[in-house]
């Protein structure tokens, strides 16, 4: 068990601006710094950080916590795990824990590092020579081949699970992590690469996840191995050359998307360094979502056979639900970017990069080869294959609509007719802090945020007014407010939102703290006493009312008082 002061200490030590900008770049906005929310999908900045309150919360998803928490979320860490890491990178220490749940992932990142070393080693020794007498050929030895860690895996069974045990990491971590295969007759393991280049992948905060191996002769299959899926490396996600490249993709604002790992290395070679690679695979969510935080833009660079035609429409519909602008660049000659880049150089690069379409303009331009637009049956599939793609990018569909209407000798307005349809329907509207609170007056919110920014405002009567909420979300948060400052406690954020022991609405706590609205709370003093006198006497009789209800009963005319009642009652609840 972990001392609470010790926990403590951690999230007081934490920054949580930095903290999170190592996952994601925010930016300055007033008190708080945004960024694009890394737990869902989005457009514009809602993921909101405070630095003074020590929490995140993203006004999208409702997603809300501490430093601890967003690092649980992000690398899918129990509480112990996660507060190890961040003690680390706090320089506060811990005491040990032999609990085999700690730091699961630790021996796996160990194991992983120790690979790289290994590698490095070997591509230097005279079992390496074949290596680094290919990369040569490649053109690819000296600063590059050392700023990507390049190594080279010999061709023996079992060198890098040697080096490992007696750098004593254990085999089943090894394994995990994908370094080593269990042989089936369980008499110990094998390397997995073996007579291969390889090239070390790391994550956005450069740890090592996995690698890629390249084969030295062509014939052999598979030409390109990489490490599988393990609790530290997902392909999908994982861009490789990414975390060399993010500086410079921020920088310019845009990035580069190649698919192998000679294309990447060419590109930053020739200076095109906010270039990064897929890894052979195709283009996913994950891994346009890994960039837009970073650049507003993308240029895909696709082969430009039928295939590499075929990846880039097949991408379309990515950019186009991840808000990303894209360009298509499709290299003549039927060259990858390596050969394109070493037989042209630098200059037709940057001339084909500057040339580029629109990925969309691409699009409309290869459908129109594919159907003869002279019949009337050629132009109902150029248009059907067309308007899932018009619908959805709403920023630019008046122009591609113009672009589609002039290729099928249509007048535009057809084309806006029939993106006028409507397509799917609207999501359900989460409830937010910043939209109208069902059950809830505006006076109870109001009380609610002033004693939030101003908690030295809270007495007896303010507490009066809390119990008397007529909401239940708002009377929850009230309540553990309301609780903190009883006992004499900061009315900490992060202590409110553990307090309520509710995701939900430690969300919506969360929201009301950390939303800006200009003006809204000009005069704290005057807003809390107008709207305290409005919920305190919410639903009470004036005098003289209450007065003549109590002569009518005295009189025994009963029926008549409470008929009175009744309908005093229901105008306060209709009210």
């Amino acid at each position: 068990m972990i001392p609470k002061e010790k926990i403590e200490e951690v999230k007081d030590r934490a920054s949580i601006v930095d903290i999170i900008s190592e996952y994601l770049p925010l930016t300055k906005k007033g008190v708080n710094h945004v960024g694009l929310c890394p737990f869902h999908s989005e457009k514009t900045p809602s993921f909101t950080v405070n630095e003074a309150k020590k929490i995140f919360y993203c006004f999208g998803c409702n997603t809300t916590g501490n430093a601890i928490t967003f690092i649980m979320k992000k690398e899918g860490l129990a509480f112990p795990e996660a507060l190890r890491l961040l003690a680390r990178k706090c320089g506060v220490s811990l005491p040990e824990q032999k609990s085999a749940v700690a730091d699961s992932r630790e021996p796996l990142y160990q194991a992983l590092k120790l690979a790289v070393e290994y590698f490095s080693r070997e591509i230097k020794a005279p079992e390496g020579r074949p290596g680094k007498e290919y990369l040569i050929k490649r053109g690819f030895d000296g600063e590059i081949a050392s700023r990507f860690h390049i190594g080279y895996a010999p061709q023996g069974w079992d060198g890098l699970a040697l080096f490992l045990k007696k750098r004593g990491v254990a085999m089943e971590a090894a394994e995990k992590a994908g370094l080593v295969v269990k042989r089936k007759d369980s008499q110990g393991y094998y390397d997995r690469f073996r007579g291969r280049l390889i090239f070390p992948i790391t994550d956005s905060r450069g740890r090592v996840t996995g690698f890629g191996g390249r084969t030295l002769d062509d014939s052999t299959v598979p030409k390109y191995l990489n490490s599988p899926e393990s609790p530290v490396f997902r392909k999908g996600d994982t861009l490789y050359g990414f975390y060399q490249a993010r500086q410079s993709i921020s920088r310019e604002n845009s990035a580069i998307i190649v698919e192998g790992y000679f294309d990447l290395l060419a590109l930053h070679r020739y200076g095109f360094t906010n270039s990064v690679a897929t890894m052979g695979t195709a283009l996913t969510p994950g891994h346009i979502r890994a960039i837009k935080g970073y650049a507003s833009s993308v240029y895909a660079l696709f082969d430009s056979d039928e295939a590499g035609r075929n990846a880039a429409i097949r991408s379309l519909g990515l950019f186009l639900d991840e808000d990303v602008t894209c360009r298509a660049i499709l290299l003549s000659g039927g060259k990858d970017p390596d050969e394109f880049l070493a037989s042209s150089g630098p200059e037709a690069m940057k001339a084909a990069i500057d040339s580029s379409p629109p990925l969309m303009e691409f699009f409309l331009k290869e459908l129109k080869q594919k159907f003869d637009l002279a019949t009337p049956e050629g132009k109902r599939r150029y248009l059907d294959g067309a308007m899932p793609y018009l619908v959805r990018n709403v920023a630019e569909k008046g122009h591609y609509a113009a672009v589609a209407a002039s290729a099928l000798g249509l007048p535009p307005e057809v084309i806006f007719a029939e993106l006028k349809m409507p397509v799917g329907e609207k999501a359900t509207p989460v409830r937010t802090p910043g939209a109208r609170l069902s059950g809830a007056s505006l006076a109870e919110f109001t009380i609610l945020k002033v004693i939030l920014k101003f908690p030295a405002l809270f007495d007896e009567k303010v507490e009066e007014a809390m119990e008397a909420f007529k909401d239940p979300d708002l009377k929850r948060i009230g309540d553990a407010a309301a609780h903190l400052l009883k006992d004499g406690r900061a009315l900490d954020a992060g202590a409110l939102i553990e307090g309520l022991g509710d995701e939900r609405l430690g969300a919506l706590a969360a929201g009301i703290l950390l939303k800006e609205e200009d003006g809204f709370i000009e005069a704290p003093e005057r807003m809390l006493e107008d709207s305290m006198k409005k919920v305190l006497n919410k639903g009470k009789l004036k005098e003289s009312t209450r007065e003549m209800i109590q002569r009518l009963e005295e009189m025994g005319i009963s029926d008549v008082a409470s008929d009175i009642k009744k309908r005093i009652a229901k105008t306060s609840s209709e009210k």
